[in-house]
């Protein structure tokens, strides 16, 4: 693959170094994931799952405070979780054990303890009362998806930058039926698998594409054709190979199914894009 035009020969060797790294996280995940029930591998997956719910529901309850990030909530949320299976009673016992504990646990937050005291008990409870039946093969499926889902949100980021980038033409119309289509699949996830439906975050290997393409954007005029193609082709790729990873979990065939349509229209959006530049 020809070296993207809007890095360095260091971007890419950042790039696909990161990348190595990340299909090793990714397998040692799943491994993680195929451990008996209630280790603390699993615990760590529930947790993933537990993060996700809270960072799309804080804002809706009756406790948040107008203005305030999922970062100031956050550690209240990870101490609540981590309690319910770290003290199995009462939990009006250990409220004040998590009081204590809440100066060496709240990070960056700004809240006081009563400002988050119900949002403790609130992950106290929703981690008691988890479903049962869910069972460390859909634990593992729903950990694979939500970092499939996170990179593809972040592929689109990438496209909608590239569009404003790419000069008037064929080359931004084709990006752009390419964030349609990728749009269509983060939806297409979140409607089939309760997903969340935006980007949390620059834990993913795509983030360096984004820096990348906001340094450019920031300093310089719209990029010539091959430029934008290049990094577009660079962005998709690494999804391609995050879908690929995905298929080769043990995920239930319905699942399976889903993201082998989706994948094989990743790939026919690279040989797109290998025909304009050609």
């Amino acid at each position: 693959m020809p070296v993207p035009r809007i890095a360095d020969s260091s971007f890419l060797r950042r790039t696909q170094r990161q990348l190595r790294w990340g299909e090793e996280s990714h397998r040692q995940t799943a491994a993680a994931c195929n451990a008996a029930n209630g280790s603390p591998e699993i615990r760590d997956c529930q947790e993933v799952l537990q993060d996700a719910f809270w960072h799309d529901h804080y804002h809706l309850q009756p406790y948040y405070v107008s203005g305030r990030g999922y970062d100031q909530y956050r550690p209240a949320y990870e101490l609540g979780w981590k309690a319910a299976v770290q003290y199995p009673g009462d939990l009006t016992a250990v409220m004040p054990v998590l009081e204590a504990q809440w100066p060496g646990c709240r990070g960056t937050s700004l809240l006081a303890w009563r400002q988050v005291a119900s949002a403790v008990q609130a992950a106290w409870e929703r981690m008691r009362h988890a479903d049962p039946a869910l069972g460390p093969s859909q634990v593992k499926m729903l950990c694979v998806l939500q970092g499939l889902q996170r990179l593809n949100l972040q592929t689109v980021k990438s496209l909608q930058l590239a569009i404003t980038q790419a000069p008037p033409g064929l080359v931004q119309q084709m990006l752009q039926r390419h964030l349609q289509a990728f749009e269509a699949a983060s939806a297409e996830l979140a409607h089939e698998f309760a997903l969340p439906a935006h980007d949390k975050g620059d834990r993913l290997v795509s983030t360096s594409l984004l820096r990348s393409w906001e340094l450019i954007k920031s300093v310089m005029a719209p990029q010539s054709n091959a430029t934008v193609l290049d990094a577009s082709e660079n962005a998709e790729r690494m999804l391609l190979m995050a879908y690929r990873a995905a298929l080769r979990e043990g995920l239930p065939e319905a699942a399976r199914a889903m993201l082998l349509r989706q994948a094989m229209a990743v790939q026919r959006g690279i040989e797109a894009l290998r025909w304009l530049r050609s």
